[in-house]
């Protein structure tokens, strides 16, 4: 799998810019592609393409995650729709993770857990990360309205480090309050 930095002005970047408002529902992208873009040269991120070794110039998907010094935050990452359930996913995702080492690396998504008219992506979603050695830490957040898991490429998850890191991301580009995290009683085993 081979991974490209992106910039504004890469001939991808007009697919990536569907795929992101295919992949993602409204409330999941309180900012534009274009926002994200802008942030590129202002903050430590990354927005990297997916591309087979096999297609080496075909765009198959995308990562945007945000990193520092105590971790990688992934904010997003999607596949292009013909090539879901076809493995690409796992091997892209794969080399993202290999990309940033030993690194502590957390992922948020959407909880399946709470009603919606999307329970079936959710609950693919959550098996996605699980499968690809992600651990749910038993934390959970609420950004726009909507219950998100939070998810450690590690067994042990620190929340205080987790929440400075995800403190400093937002005061790096909006200033919003970080959001807060909390448990659920009625999920097994959290």
């Amino acid at each position: 799998m081979i991974l490209k930095k992106l910039n504004q002005g890469h001939p991808d970047i007009p697919a990536l810019k569907k795929l992101f408002e295919e992949a993602f529902p409204v409330s999941e992208r309180p900012m534009s592609m274009d926002d994200i873009i802008a942030y590129l040269d202002q903050i430590p991120c990354d927005l990297l393409g997916v591309y087979p070794d096999e297609t080496p110039d075909r765009f198959s998907g995308f990562f945007f995650g945000i990193s520092g010094g105590a971790g990688v935050y992934g904010v997003y990452f999607a596949t292009c729709p013909e090539l879901r359930s076809s493995g690409i996913g796992s091997k892209a995702f794969k080399a993202i993770v290999d990309h940033y080492g030993d690194t502590p690396f957390w992922f948020s998504y959407e909880s399946p857990f709470e009603e919606s008219d999307n329970a079936e992506q959710r609950e693919r979603r959550r098996r996605f990360y699980l499968k690809n050695g992600f651990h749910e830490t038993g934390w959970f957040t609420k950004m726009n309205g909507t219950e998100f898991i939070i998810a450690c490429s590690k067994e042990e998850f620190d929340k205080d480090v987790f929440e400075a890191f995800v403190g400093a991301m937002i005061a790096g580009t909006s200033g919003a309050a970080v959001p807060e995290l909390y448990r659920r009683d009625d999920v097994a085993g959290k």
